[in-house]
């Protein structure tokens, strides 16, 4: 007679709600990583955009404003810049001192935190400075706590450029830039062109966004004619006649500051004042023409 032993497994139910549980755990850390790298993904795709963005806009504007003219045969020149301060910027403190956009772009120090030993970073290679050695211990673009939470812009600026050799017809070129709506969409960097300004004949205009989402448009000039050189946040050189000597026309250099907006909810939820992520973009133009002028060159 042959015996069989019968074994039998089975589950209670709180081993089962157990399992249930400790599966619960790892799936919920499974997801939340899941969603961390989606939301990360996101953010860094965003950013990436928005420093297309500004890239764009440097280099289009770049390529203008290094064609930037004196024309002798006119007695007023055209380069015209204005400043506009917004009574915001992007609402975090980025210097860290306890106060939130307390700074205007000027190439300054405009809340007292600089320190000579510590912010000044114009430095000596090959026994010359990097920088300009007339601002060593002073306050300039490139220096900590030097415009390192500042309001947003609105600047705008109208120019006239070289004419195009390649295109005889083009003598001049007016160029103007400014943030506006277009097609509806605020914010719009726009790049407004008039062929030949002063032949009625042949006169032609173009209106072109170069970059979309931009907070801020902040625009400096280096002036030859101040003593010493510096940076201003306007030029007219309407006023050039009255101007200190040399009466250079045109300043040597202007930055370019563009910060565009990096945040992930749609860009229409955004309320002017709000906290808000950001990128900026920057970049110093020279004007070849003031850079070759005799009158700037005595300076140096």
């Amino acid at each position: 007679m042959r015996r069989y032993l019968s074994i039998r497994f089975g589950v209670s139910m709180i081993e089962m709600l157990v399992a249930l549980a400790v599966a619960g755990v790892f799936l919920a850390g499974v997801l939340e990583t899941f969603v961390s790298i989606i939301r990360a993904s996101d953010m860094a795709e965003t950013q990436l955009e928005a420093v297309a963005n500004a890239r764009t806009a440097l280099e289009r504007m770049s390529v203008d404003i290094k064609a930037a003219r004196i024309d002798p045969r006119r007695p007023i020149q055209t380069f015209h810049g204005i400043h506009t301060d917004l009574t915001y910027g992007d609402g975090i403190d980025n210097d860290e001192d306890g106060r939130v956009d307390e700074e205007v772009h000027n190439g300054s120090d405009d809340d007292g935190d600089y320190q000579v030993m510590n912010d000044d970073l114009h430095e000596s290679l090959g026994g010359g400075f990097i920088e300009r050695p007339v601002l060593v211990n002073m306050a300039d673009l490139g220096d900590r706590h030097v415009d390192e939470d500042c309001r947003f812009s609105a600047d705008t600026l109208d120019f006239i450029t070289f004419p195009d050799p390649n295109n005889p017809g083009y003598r001049e070129q007016t160029i103007s830039y400014e943030l506006t709506t277009f097609d509806g969409q605020p914010n719009v960097l726009v790049r407004h062109v008039t062929y030949n300004p002063h032949d009625p004949q042949n006169i032609r205009t173009e209106f072109d966004p170069i970059a979309f989402n931009v907070l801020s448009l902040s625009l400096l000039y280096w002036d030859p004619n101040r003593i010493p050189m510096n940076w201003v946040t306007s030029w007219d050189s309407l006023y050039a006649p009255f101007f200190p000597d040399p009466q250079i026309e045109l300043p040597v250099e202007v930055h370019i500051s563009v910060t565009v907006y990096a945040g992930s909810a749609p860009f229409n939820e955004y309320k002017p004042g709000q906290r808000v992520e950001t990128v900026t973009l920057e970049t110093t133009v020279n004007i070849e023409q003031v850079l070759k002028d005799e009158r700037y060159r005595n300076l140096l």
